[in-house]
């Protein structure tokens, strides 16, 4: 599967939950970022939790019908393409998967409505946040999915390359004083395996944090472990 831009493609926040192994309730009046958000619905069943979370996206900075428009057109053609992926079990329900993508993105956009501050305009690897300033960091479908396809992502270019993937990942842990979570941390491509860039950016990690990989229950219809990883920062 290619796809020819980062995609505007959310999840719903039980799926995000899954992913990230998160279990909500111990967070609970901690900080926790989003990043990038997405139009999925993870901050507003945070919200509703009790969980104060940011999320912070590039195209946050469109207008809203703009945004509207964007959500829609990512949402279908990310549908077709996995309709056309050799890299989906074909048990996969994907009706349903798209019926999800789309009700994650209704609640997206009403909360966004509603909550406007809760959703702020920033890109990897420069985000608009003080350093130590969020307690969880959760970043998914971002690093690691756009590598470029012979690195086992989605993207023919090579914008998203390890070095890359090294800013971005010291700025999620620049603003983060407790912990990091990354997904997927596996190769697109099939067979799926421990993306190549985890060993050298865990190898490189700053004094104080360290990393591990962790299996989830998500399924996203492809054969094999989908991890994540997880990072700490010693004595978090």
């Amino acid at each position: 599967m290619e796809l020819p831009r980062v995609v505007f493609f959310g999840r719903s926040g039980e799926e995000a939950c899954r992913f990230f192994n998160l279990n909500l309730a111990e967070w609970e009046g901690a900080s926790v970022l989003d990043c990038p958000g997405g139009p999925g619905s993870l901050a507003a069943l945070a919200r509703h939790s009790g969980v104060s979370m940011l999320a912070v996206d590039p195209l946050y900075a469109l207008e809203p019908e703009v945004l509207e428009q964007r959500c829609r057109e990512d949402t279908t053609l990310t549908i077709h393409r996995l309709h056309q992926s050799t890299t989906v079990r074909p048990d996969f329900n994907l009706d349903l998967y798209e019926r999800q993508k789309l009700e994650a993105l209704e609640t997206f956009l009403a909360d966004r409505r509603a909550h406007p501050d809760t959703y702020r305009a920033g890109a990897l690897p420069e985000l608009p946040l003080d350093d130590n300033s969020i307690d969880l960091v959760l970043s998914g479908h971002l690093l690691f999915v756009y590598a470029p396809l012979a690195d086992g992502g989605l993207h023919q270019l090579d914008c998203f390359d390890l070095n890359w993937h090294r800013r971005a990942l010291a700025e999620l842990l620049r603003v983060s004083r407790r912990e990091v979570r990354i997904f997927p941390a596996h190769t697109i491509t099939l067979p799926t395996r421990v993306h190549p860039y985890v060993a050298p950016l865990l190898a490189e990690l700053p004094a104080g944090w360290q990393g591990s990989l962790e299996n989830t229950a998500y399924d996203q219809g492809s054969v094999g472990d989908c991890p994540m990883l997880r990072l700490r920062c010693a004595g978090s």
